[in-house]
């Protein structure tokens, strides 16, 4: 240590130590000053990436979240449809069913009342006892849906002329039909309206007609019924739609609510990764810097000494034995 300190001493030496000192000072301050700007242009670098991943990653979310609002919507109107259009499917069967149910079970009933009229009417018909028959027909007519009820003798007159003249359906036949008496226009109206079914029965004791019973029954029950149907059909279709919207709307409601959480929980971790990973790679350059500063340092002064040592002896130690000998001959 005391040869170098002596090297260093030297004035031969010093300035050259001096100027290696200060060009490797140079070259580790230049190293890293190049080595922080090379890690704050990448720290830069990679934010900008982090930052411009995340904006990708939080844009795919909200686009996934707005497709899963438009699909759900789009189901929703389309169960909707389906459900219209298969209710509507099933409701024009159950009308037809129900139609020919109840068409056939008022034929029924209207058939079975006028044999029913037509057996109660032999005695009365014989004893040609016309109120009888009239209060049969007044009687009948009290089912809302019987028009009319007529007993006629076998030669076709009339026996009969009750009809209730308030009722709006029998002023309506009266109105369209045609005859001379006002039960010759109903029973011509009643023939050719679809509104009103017309019914026969043979009154024929042992086996000879001796007249007829004519009955005309309203339809307007079967209409009733078919229009009472449409109605509950329509709460059911409306009531349907309604609860498949309200469902759909709820799954698209808590699926968009996951999603935004999902979204903002991922715009978090991109955040807080974009924020550790600066810290790490500021702390990793600041270690960088740290060893590249006291590796070129301790470098420097390897170098320095082994220069001083090289110096020493190649150079000074000849510079010595060079003065001794020019001593000796100036002394000789």
């Amino acid at each position: 240590m005391s040869a170098v300190l002596s090297l260093l001493q030297s004035r031969l030496l010093r300035p050259v130590f001096i100027a290696l000192g200060i060009a490797l000072l140079v070259q580790v301050i230049v190293a890293v000053a190049l080595t922080r700007s090379t890690v704050t242009a990448l720290e830069a670098d990679l934010a900008n990436r982090l930052g411009v991943d995340s904006q990708h990653l939080s844009a795919e979310l909200e686009s996934a979240s707005s497709e899963v609002t438009s699909s759900l919507d789009a189901l929703s109107s389309s169960t909707r449809q389906r459900l219209s259009v298969g209710l509507s499917t099933r409701l024009k069967d159950e009308q037809a069913q129900l139609r020919a149910t109840l068409e056939k079970d008022l034929r029924e009933s209207a058939t079975d009342m006028a044999e029913l009229l037509a057996a109660v009417a032999p005695r009365a018909m014989w004893d040609n006892d016309t109120p009888t028959l009239s209060e049969f027909a007044r009687r009948a007519q009290r089912n809302p849906n019987v028009l009319f009820v007529v007993y006629d003798d076998a030669a076709g007159e009339h026996l009969t002329r009750y009809m209730n003249r308030d009722n709006p359906l029998v002023k309506a036949l009266l109105a369209k039909g045609e005859g001379e008496r006002a039960m010759d226009k109903v029973l011509n109206a009643a023939k050719n309206d679809p509104s009103v079914y017309y019914v026969e029965a043979s009154i024929s004791p042992n086996g000879v007609e001796i007249g007829k019973v004519r009955m005309g029954v309203s339809t307007a029950t079967v209409e009733e019924n078919l229009a009472a149907l449409d109605k509950r059909f329509a709460t059911l279709i409306t009531s349907g739609e309604q609860l498949v919207s309200d469902s759909l709307a709820s799954a698209s409601k808590d699926s968009s609510t996951a999603l935004r959480t999902r979204l903002q929980s991922a715009q978090a971790a991109g955040v807080a990764m974009t924020a550790n990973t600066r810290v790490a790679v500021q702390e990793a350059a600041e270690t960088l810097r740290w060893r590249i500063g006291m590796g070129l340092a301790l470098v420097g002064l390897c170098v320095l000494l082994l220069l001083a040592v090289v110096l020493g002896r190649r150079v000074v130690s000849k510079l010595h034995l060079l003065i001794a000998a020019l001593n000796d001959l100036a002394a000789g």
